[in-house]
């Protein structure tokens, strides 16, 4: 199934035609689907004749993959000697999988470079060398000569396309909302991967329906699984376990709202949703809000660990990133966790090799917020949002910025009530009635505490009456525990008094 989208696919290759043109020595092919790179270079060529480097067999013949008889080849630095040797002229070179090849090869470096000054110092031999790989890795003596492009996904149209000839092929009928569920849920798959889910799913039971999205949901989760740059994290938490954070709650259900309609919600002008930054105090649920937002809006949950992305080669970190946002578009729709997404771009603009690359992997993160256009809803979490450059809470870049602070007394009753209630049995004799606690003595005693500091308090308090016999919990238990604490609010008073200054003097919503 070669479908392709007209318009985006000619801008791609109006692109494409015009480096070749321009006599670029080195164009970077980023993609997973070899077929649609092959497809493109082979209309680039126009009459020149193509050869072939690949891992596999070496010096191939481009059309049919088959080695020439007479040379292998499959060393790349011996293989690119011989080229160098072979003076040719009007041709195109594919060389795939050079993430790989080049990867710890200094000499295949040094001779892919001698190769593309022999092309640049002769422009009349009109040689073109494609380089085809699923990942960036750009050796520092090649980045002048090296230009880029990510080949796209597949697109909604395109899907759509696919969707229909096989819907036609095996003469199955597939209703409308089925069908706009299931182009949403193949978004950020490959060609090749949505053809292999939908025989999947045709040859389960005979049709295509909507049972088959999640099918396709155990698939994406095999990606992250297989792709290690992103956490699949399984929660069972709901907006009501949350204590207070009720402005922030009305917002997250409105977003509900229009995620659960989406065709309707686009039909009628609606944009669609980017995401959400949430700041302030530690333990006062900012972590608690990316696992209930992914329940309520029934999507996978990823978590992104900015520290893994460093490399220790030029380029590798932002390769890095790009793979994990493009992972995060293939399992899309989804929900992205940024957690502590200050400490990802620490150092921006400080000077040094680590300020470089945090600046490119931030300019990188940027763009990707501002132009992405597969349903990725971003919950970024961040503890002291003045470490963060200020591009990123621009508007434009989440949809809202909400600050938590340590729970009011109204909240600190709730949060008491939440998580007595989680662990009330009849061996503990905690119940409705709360006859044993006065849950208004605990809030007056937990004057800055958050709501990790009162979890911590109760599970203590329950922990010390099972080993005293299992005595009654009762409030005065509580109380004794609560004593003995000293939560965050009063170990960093300062600290925080300076952060709650500075979000104040920001006049970010208020999550509560």
């Amino acid at each position: 199934m070669q479908i392709e989208n007209k318009t985006r696919s000619d801008k791609l290759m109006l692109d494409l035609r015009s480096h070749v043109k321009s006599h670029y020595p080195l164009i970077y092919l980023v993609t997973q689907e070899d077929e649609v790179a092959d497809s493109l270079i082979a209309e680039l060529a126009e009459a020149r004749g193509i050869i072939e480097w690949n891992m596999a067999r070496g010096m191939v013949r481009f059309d049919t993959k088959q080695p020439f008889e007479d040379a292998h080849l499959q060393d790349l630095s011996t293989a690119l000697l011989h080229m160098i040797e072979q003076d040719y002229e009007r041709k195109v070179i594919v060389l795939r999988d050079v993430h790989v090849g080049l990867r710890d090869n200094p000499v295949a470096v040094a001779r892919l470079k001698a190769l593309a000054m022999q092309f640049i110092d002769r422009h009349d031999s009109e040689v073109t060398i494609f380089l085809v790989s699923p990942q960036v890795f750009v050796p520092q003596e090649l980045e002048k000569f090296v230009v880029l492009f990510e080949l796209p996904l597949p697109d909604k149209e395109v899907i759509r396309a696919m969707l229909d000839e096989f819907v036609q092929l095996y003469e199955v009928v597939v209703d409308e909302g089925t069908r706009e569920r299931l182009v949403m849920s193949f978004q950020g798959l490959t060609r090749y991967e949505i053809g292999q889910l939908l025989l999947r799913s045709y040859q389960s039971d005979g049709e295509i329906n909507g049972q088959d999205v999640e099918l396709i949901q155990e698939a994406k989760a095999q990606i992250i699984q297989k792709g290690g740059s992103l956490e699949l994290v399984k929660s069972t938490e709901e907006l009501k376990s949350i204590g207070g954070l009720k402005s922030l709650k009305a917002w997250l259900k409105q977003k509900d709202k229009v995620l659960q309609r989406w065709p309707e919600a686009s039909r009628f002008g609606v944009d669609a949703p980017k995401g959400i930054m949430v700041v302030g105090m530690p333990g006062c649920g900012k972590s608690l809000t990316a696992k209930a937002a992914s329940n309520l809006f029934r999507l996978p949950l990823l978590r992104l660990d900015m520290g893994s992305m460093m490399g220790k080669y030029v380029g590798e970190s932002e390769g890095n990133l790009r793979r994990a946002l493009s992972l995060a578009e293939a399992v899309s729709p989804c929900v992205l966790w940024v957690d502590e997404v200050e400490k990802a771009f620490v150092g921006i603009g400080g000077g040094g090799a680590n300020s470089e690359v945090a600046t490119r992997m931030f300019g990188y993160f940027l763009t990707w917020m501002q132009e992405k256009t597969s349903h990725v809803f971003v919950i970024a979490t961040a503890n002291d949002i003045s470490a963060l450059p200020p591009e990123l809470l621009r508007k434009g870049r989440f949809d809202e910025i909400f600050y938590v602070d340590f729970p009011n007394d109204t909240e600190r009753k709730e949060i008491f009530r939440l998580h007595l209630a989680k662990r009330a049995n009849s061996e503990n004799r905690i119940n409705d009635s709360w006859e044993n606690i006065s849950l208004d003595d605990l809030v007056a005693k937990s004057v800055n505490y958050s709501g990790a500091d009162i979890e911590a308090a109760v599970k203590d308090a329950i922990e010390k009456a099972f080993v005293d016999g299992g005595k009654t919990l009762d409030t005065e238990r509580l109380m004794a525990v609560l004593r003995n604490t000293h939560p965050l609010g009063e170990i960093m008073k300062d600290k925080v008094k300076e952060i709650k200054a500075k979000f104040d003097a920001m006049k970010i919503k208020k999550a509560s």
